[in-house]
């Protein structure tokens, strides 16, 4: 079942950025636990994606860490991606375009682990 249903969010709505934190790193986890159930084992790395500090070394650090696992994703799924590390998301434009990507990348991981509504 998705639970990642609020994956988009308005530039500068800090309130909409921590809805969409927790229900993306709980998505994460749920990619994390059906690679676990695989024969043979996908390990997924289970990564702290709901933290977050208002810095650009924060911001850095986390996009790197995101954009490794989503690697390792494609590589199981088979799923495309652009590169999730290369935004500053301080910019209004780069960060719509992110969102819109990184969206659809979830929504392509979604079906390719079988996840429906």
């Amino acid at each position: 079942m998705p639970i990642f249903f609020h994956d988009q969010f308005l530039f500068g709505d800090e309130a909409g950025f921590a809805q969409y934190r927790q229900e993306h790193w709980y998505e994460h986890i749920q990619f994390v636990q059906l690679g676990q159930a695989h024969t043979p084992i996908q390990l997924i790395p289970d990564y702290d994606l709901g933290s977050w500090e208002d810095s650009r070394s924060f911001a850095t650090d986390w996009l790197t860490t995101h954009e490794s696992v989503h690697e390792i994703l494609r590589g199981y799924t088979g799923v495309g991606g652009i590169n999730l590390a290369d935004v500053n998301l301080a910019n209004e434009t780069e960060f719509y375009l992110w969102i819109d990507a990184h969206r659809a990348e979830h929504r392509a991981l979604r079906t390719a682990f079988g996840i429906t509504t």
